[in-house]
């Protein structure tokens, strides 16, 4: 008896749009990967959308196909963001290669820091956090157990949620307040959300509706 052939599904899983194709394999595996360009409100903003592909062995149930991505869901939406975002900060790089000016100002701000530069950076934090972590820790209900400043080359921020500790980048000292702001608000979000889902993008959207035009700035000084 011949084998089936490969059929494609469709699903929405939990708002979450996968691609299901079933063959004659004996695993099943799960990768996420750059999709086509898609406009994203401003005419000239397209951004590539990270697709969820599956391949599985065609005897599996399409419910076992669901509840695999379920399980992994956390880790779906870490590899969807960090695909996005890296599609974003070479944007973001392609048009600092024609602003020379961006470029230098990204540069100077990751780039290696002499200590006299860092104290200088933690005073104006230490100026400038303490009123906006009142205002958030107010309006989110959540306050961290403690706020690190140091100087990191790759992150603008991160939090341990089993913590409750927040560590802020120095170069922050250097961006608007308001992009200062959108970091920290990202970080507090973490206290409820750990990863980057749709739980955590609905309750930052609450928080900052304009968050991810905040990223996108954010972005044109390094990556985020």
């Amino acid at each position: 008896m011949p084998s089936p052939t490969k059929s494609t599904h469709h699903l929405l899983i939990d708002g979450l749009p996968v691609t299901v194709t079933l063959k004659n394999q004996k695993n099943m595996y799960l990768r996420v990967r750059p999709g086509v360009l898609v406009h994203r409100g401003e005419p000239d903003q397209r951004i590539s959308e990270p697709t969820v592909d599956i391949t599985a062995p065609y005897t599996i149930h399409l419910r076992d196909v669901e509840k695999f991505v379920r399980s992994r869901r956390n880790w779906i939406e870490e590899a969807r963001d960090r695909i996005q975002m890296e599609a974003e900060v070479r944007a973001n790089s392609a048009q600092n290669s024609q602003n020379p000016q961006n470029a230098a100002q990204r540069e100077n701000l990751l780039g290696a820091w002499p200590l006299e530069r860092e104290n200088e950076a933690r005073a104006i934090l230490e100026t400038k956090l303490p009123p906006i972590l009142e205002k958030w820790q107010q309006r989110t209900g959540r306050a961290p157990s403690h706020v690190t400043l140091r100087h990191m080359k790759t992150r603008w921020g991160s939090c341990t949620p089993t913590t409750g500790r927040i560590r802020l980048n120095l170069a922050l000292a250097y961006v608007p307040d308001e992009l200062l702001e959108y970091v920290l608000v990202h970080e507090l979000t973490h206290l409820d959300e750990r990863g980057h889902g749709a739980g955590f993008q609905h309750r930052l959207s609450a928080y900052l509706p304009d968050w991810k035009e905040k990223r996108r700035a954010l972005n044109s000084y390094g990556s985020y």
